[in-house]
């Protein structure tokens, strides 16, 4: 117990060290990047240049989950990525000493922010996906009361769809791109954001109709009809499914607490360990910390597996 209770005392007295370090010094680092950021855009006269692969893919992931565009949004990212990592392997490097199994632990919680993003994304696709008979019934009615105009039967659609969200915000970021863009490349980036927000087919589908009927002027009243045949086809299949995943889920998340009490009941009745003996080995040793975080990072990805396939994409 006296060794849990120096554990602990330890991680607050760093945890107070790196925060007053933040206090005294994080004002000046913020200052310092701005007015670095201020100068930079002063001299820079050409135009930006374009983001990489892996630049432009985070600042999806951003704009989808959070809906912020900010120029430094990347750059705050990866400051809080790297920060916590600091912050972890600081903590735990001074507990217990450089180790691979530590390193990898301190890796795992500076992912953690693009971790969240991914499982945000995942949510919110996967909710937005079952919006897609109701998003196509929509635009489709709207797209011929319209006269075949594409862009006014998104306007339409906007204003009169009601219990999908996150079709409603999707069509109001295309409605906005659209009647702005310059060429058929914007054109083409503003409908790739639209179907990366659910990540279906189905979308991928929608999205070519729409920019063949935005850019082109095709009717394409043939093909939004079929999308919505095909996604009613499919409606009761992926009903089962969704049915026989979730008592899969339900049956787990339950599991997974009674094999850790159960590990505990084990250890005390056959192994002549007492309770005392038990959690000194777990929280008090190395390796018993090595094991509880090994189990509790492991549960974690395997409750987030479960929910992501609990419940299946409403797709072909």
């Amino acid at each position: 117990m006296n060794g849990t209770i120096d554990i602990i005392i330890r991680v607050l007295m760093y945890a107070l060290l790196l925060i007053g370090i933040w206090l005294f010094l994080g004002r000046y680092l913020v200052r310092f990047i701005r007015e670095k950021n201020k100068g930079y855009r002063f001299k820079s006269n050409s135009v930006e240049k374009p983001d990489n692969k892996f630049t432009s893919h985070i600042r999806l992931l951003i704009r989808i989950t959070t809906g912020k565009e900010g120029k430094d949004s990347v750059f705050y990212f990866l400051f809080l990525s790297i920060f916590l990592f600091s912050i972890s392997f600081t903590i735990t490097s001074g507990l217990f000493g450089i180790g691979i199994f530590f390193i990898l632990m301190s890796a795992f919680i500076g992912l953690l922010p693009y971790i969240y993003l991914r499982f945000k994304l995942k949510s919110l696709q996967l909710a937005g996906s079952y919006e897609a008979e109701n998003l196509l019934s929509e635009l489709t009615s709207m797209y011929k009361i319209s006269d075949f105009n594409m862009a006014s039967a998104i306007d339409k659609t906007i204003e009169t769809i009601k219990g999908s969200p996150l079709s409603k915000k999707a069509l109001f970021i295309l409605s906005v791109r659209i009647k702005d863009y310059k060429d058929r490349e914007e054109l083409q980036s503003a409908v790739d954001f639209f179907t990366s927000m659910f990540g279906t087919e189905w979308a991928v589908l929608l999205g070519m109709s729409i920019f063949e009927s935005v850019a082109n002027g095709t009717n394409v009243s043939v093909s939004l009809d079929g999308i919505l045949s095909n996604l009613k086809e499919i409606k009761s299949s992926i009903e089962k499914d969704k049915r026989a995943n979730y008592e899969a889920f339900t049956m787990v998340k339950f599991v997974i607490p009674i094999v850790y009490v159960l590990s505990v009941f084990t250890c005390v009745k056959y192994f002549g360990f007492t309770l005392d003996k038990f959690f000194y080995y777990q929280f008090n040793t190395a390796l018993g910390i090595k094991f509880f975080m090994a189990i509790v990072i492991l549960s974690v990805i395997s409750f987030w597996s479960m929910y992501v396939l609990s419940r299946p994409k409403f797709d072909f």
